[in-house]
This record gives structure tokens, C-alpha cells and sequence, in this order.
């Protein structure tokens, strides 16, 4: 399961140059221009003729083959106070250019991981200019050049109503298929809502958009923010994490069926959604809130339960010998390494066994879970299924490695199965327990699905009531001794 979606994953760079991409049967150019129009911006190309949009509040000055993305919400103080009928912004774009995925394999083709290489940022900068005024915005429709257009635009607006600026922002080339891509790429992480000027689509799920009759299959995982196209021969991989998208397929294209249609501004739905509510980050109050109570508990515990660790580590001694405790080496928040401490619950020669059981592990995704492990000893499989093996991990929370309530921490080299969930995970600190420990289904092929399932779930709705409720339940858990874990 794990390598089906590492390889249809790794199809998407593979993509042929040459093929222009289509989503929803709209061009990069139109999907450009239907996020302009989301916030109230017509988008104005020097030499062309267009029809102006009623409603429209800005108006935004390109070149014929220019594409941009940028945080409006950055510079409306900016245009507010100002008050200029003309605003020169410089996008200043270094983000590309910051680190790359690269897909390793085997000689036999099956993926090992995949790796993030890093290299110098170099900023590119672009211009574009931005007013409220239709009479400059015909100007600069009509100009023939970009010189001569900012020449017309300069000698009709005096030059104190004239701004400059600049903020980060991206520019891609309209007609070359890799710019366009990675426009589409960058509208998926940025627009959360394309339903707003864009008719014809739905929300199936939250953050993940496709054609209003395209029906879901039960058995699909899909994690926004994502936008599946007609047809796409990725779109039916059974699990698709985002930030991602699949464009039309050629037979699709090729049918001339009707697209969904951008709309004009005026017809545009309000919402009063935040600009990117999937990828919010928990309030500074809870932040500290549950900081606060992670620290009590964990002090609490460990002096409460000290003589039953002292008992543990006699018998994990007695048993097996030394070492008394087994630190793993784990990502915390923003992928910092770190020690997860536990009680040591398998023999020492644990990790020679991993490569003779690979048939008998039931996880599809690169944990471990063999039922009655042979690696296990005797007190650690008591240890295990009452969780008592985990108390060390007190430590690790009042160092401010992990957290209570959390994703399970994890190793690099899992991590690296699925980028853009192992990024979503690692902006939190890792927990003792978690949403994926308490509903975990161990169903076949779908522990690694719900593993990303439940992380991502967890950091969308981070909330002290859900720290609360996650603790109740693996109080409850623990109680009617349940030991399907994976091991660590």
C-alpha cells in the first residue's frame, strides 16, 4: 500500500513538460484569474482587450504571459492609508528555490523514501502595479510595451498619488507547462475556497474540491488541501495527502464536455471564512494553556508513580539485564531530534529479528506491528498492554519535547513516506497519546491511511476539550487492556 503511494506520488513530477495542465477543464490562466476575482481583483494584460468586470475593487496590471500569487491581505493597510491611485509592487520571490523531493529507489525500482535536499535561496523579484482606477487600468490595456505602458501610466497620475512597494510573492510564465504547474501547485496551499468563483465544483471533503458530479468512493482517503480534476488517472489512488492536486485526463479533454465557468465578480458567493483554515495554528492561550497543564501532570505522575517505575525497572533488570530503558531517536516540533524514553520492553537483540518477521507484519505502513512478537519479553508484553512502559516519556514532556496530547512521535525515515503530512504533523509537539492510539482499526492496508488520517485530523482541531477527551479515552483504554500497538 505504502509503495502505491509513494510511486503514483512520485508520478506527478514526472508529468511531460510539454503537456499543458488542465483542472476542471480551466487553464492555469483561467484558474489564475478565478482567484483574482475571489477578492474582488480583475486581473488587466497589457495589449489585450477585455471585458471589464462589474464589482471589481482593484484592478491588477500583468504582462501578457504574467502570473502571480501574492497575500493581498499583506498590503490592503498599505493601499488604505496611502490612498495612491497607483501602487508599484515588487514581489520578491525566493521560495522555490529553497529545497527540492527527490524520490529514492532500489535497483528494482520499489521506493525507499523520500529525501528533502536543501540548496541556497536566491530571491527573484517582478513587478506589477495594482490601482483602484479604471481609466489607468485601460491605459496600461492599450499600451504596446511594458515601457511604454508605465511611461502613459507614470504622465497621467501625479506622482505623489504614485507608491511603491514590495512583498513576497511568487511569478510563473503563462505557456510553459513547469511555470503553470507550480502555479496550480501554489493555488492549492494558498486558496482554500476556489468554490467561490468557481462554479461547478464542490467541497467533498474539507479542503479537498472536485467536479460537483464526481462522486467519492467509501473506501477513499483524501487530505486537503487538494483538487482533483476530471478523470485523472492519479485521482483514483486510494489515498491522496495534500497539499496536491490531479489534473483532467486527455480522454477527458478529448469528449468537449462542459467545464465549470469562472465567475464574474460581481456574481462572486461572501464568505467570511478565514484565508486558510486547513492549515491553521493553535491560539497563543491554548498554546500556553496546554503547556501549563502538560508540566503539572507530568510532575504529578512521576512523583505519584515513582515507586511503581522503581518496581518496573527491578524487573526489566532481573529479566533481561541491561539497559533498564530504550531511548529511540524521534522528531519533535519543526523536526527537531530527540530521545522518546520508555521502559525497555524487548530483548536486545531486537533489531536483528525486524528483517526475519517482515512477513508476519500486519502494518502496511513502515511501523511494525507482529501479533505476539516473539521480541517482546515476558514483563515487557505486561508492560506493553497496560502501557506502563511509556511513563519515562513524563521526562520527555517536562524537557518540552512532546506534549501530552499530540501525533505519535516519529522517526526521520518514516517521516519521509509522505512529505506533506510529516509537515502538518511536525508543527505540534508529539504526544504520549493521541487520535490515531485511541481509533486505530488495525483493518488490513489501512493502519498507514489512518495514521495520516488522525494526525491531520488532531492539529486541525487542536482544543483543550479534545486534549481532555483523547485523555478520558486512553484512561478508558488502558482500563479494558488493549494492546494493539505498533512497535516502537
Amino acid at each position: 500500500m505504502i509503495q502505491q503511494l509513494q510511486t503514483a506520488r512520485s508520478s506527478i513530477t514526472r508529468r511531460a513538460p510539454t503537456d499543458p495542465p488542465r483542472v476542471w477543464g480551466l487553464t492555469a490562466g483561467q484558474l489564475h484569474d478565478a482567484y483574482w476575482r475571489a477578492r474582488g481583483v480583475q486581473c488587466i494584460r497589457r495589449g489585450q482587450r477585455q471585458t471589464w468586470q462589474r464589482g471589481a475593487e482593484l484592478y491588477l496590471l500583468l504582462e501578457p504571459d504574467q502570473l502571480v500569487a501574492f497575500d493581498l491581505g499583506r498590503i490592503c493597510g498599505r493601499l488604505t492609508w496611502h490612498n495612491a491611485i497607483v501602487t508599484r509592487l515588487r514581489l520578491i520571490d525566493g521560495h522555490e528555490a529553497r529545497y527540492s523531493e527527490h524520490v529514492v529507489t532500489d535497483e528494482e525500482g520499489f521506493v525507499l523514501r523520500i529525501e528533502r535536499r536543501y540548496r541556497r535561496s536566491s530571491q527573484r523579484s517582478s513587478r506589477v502595479v495594482l490601482t483602484p482606477h479604471r481609466r489607468v487600468a485601460r491605459i496600461w490595456m492599450a499600451a504596446h510595451s511594458r515601457r511604454e505602458g508605465w511611461d502613459r501610466v507614470r504622465r497621467s497620475v501625479p506622482w505623489p498619488r504614485v507608491d511603491h512597494g514590495k512583498c513576497a510573492g511568487a511569478t510563473f510564465t503563462l505557456g510553459d507547462a513547469d511555470h503553470e504547474r507550480r502555479l496550480i501547485s501554489t493555488l492549492v496551499e494558498c486558496w482554500p475556497d476556489p468554490g467561490r468563483s468557481i462554479s461547478g465544483i464542490e467541497e467533498s471533503d474539507p479542503g479537498v474540491w472536485r467536479p460537483a458530479d464526481g462522486a467519492a468512493r467509501y473506501d477513499e482517503v483524501r487530505i486537503g488541501p487538494l483538487w482533483l480534476g476530471f478523470d485523472g488517472h492519479e485521482s483514483h489512488r486510494p489515498c491522496i495527502v495534500g497539499p496536491d492536486w490531479t489534473g483532467d485526463s486527455p480522454a477527458h479533454l478529448s469528449r468537449g464536455e462542459p467545464a465549470p465557468a469562472v465567475l464574474d465578480i460581481i456574481d462572486v458567493e461572501l464568505t467570511d471564512r478565514p484565508h486558510d483554515h486547513h492549515s491553521r495554528a493553535p491560539g497563543a492561550t491554548y498554546a500556553f494553556c496546554k503547556r501549563v497543564f502538560d508540566i503539572i501532570v507530568s510532575a504529578v505522575a512521576l512523583t505519584c508513580l515513582s515507586p511503581i517505575m522503581a518496581i518496573i525497572a527491578v524487573l526489566v533488570l532481573l529479566e533481561d539485564g541491561m539497559p533498564i530503558f530504550f531511548g529511540h531517536r524521534r522528531q519533535g516540533r519543526s523536526g527537531r531530534p530527540f530521545r522518546c524514553w520508555k521502559f525497555r520492553t524487548m530483548h536486545r537483540d531486537s533489531e536483528r529479528l525486524v528483517r526475519r518477521l517482515e512477513d508476519y507484519n500486519l502494518c502496511d505502513g513502515p511501523q511494525v506491528f507482529i501479533p505476539d512478537d516473539p521480541r517482546v519479553t515476558r514483563i515487557g508484553r505486561v508492560l506493553r498492554d497496560t502501557h506502563l512502559d511509556e511513563l519515562p516519556q513524563f521526562l520527555n514532556v517536562i524537557f518540552g519535547q512532546m506534549s501530552i496530547v499530540g501525533p505519535r512521535p516519529s522517526p526521520d525515515d518514516e517521516n519521509q513516506f509522505c512529505p506533506a503530512w510529516r509537515d502538518v504533523r511536525l508543527s505540534v509537539r508529539p504526544g504520549i497519546t493521541g487520535l490515531w492510539q485511541l481509533h486505530r482499526t488495525r483493518e488490513p492496508g489501512e493502519d498507514f491511511q489512518e495514521w495520516i488520517k488522525y494526525d491531520i485530523e488532531y492539529v486541525r482541531q487542536a482544543s483543550f476539550l479534545l486534549d481532555l477527551n483523547i485523555i478520558a479515552g486512553t484512561v478508558r483504554a488502558m482500563l479494558l487492556g488493549r494492546s494493539d500497538r505498533a512497535s516502537d
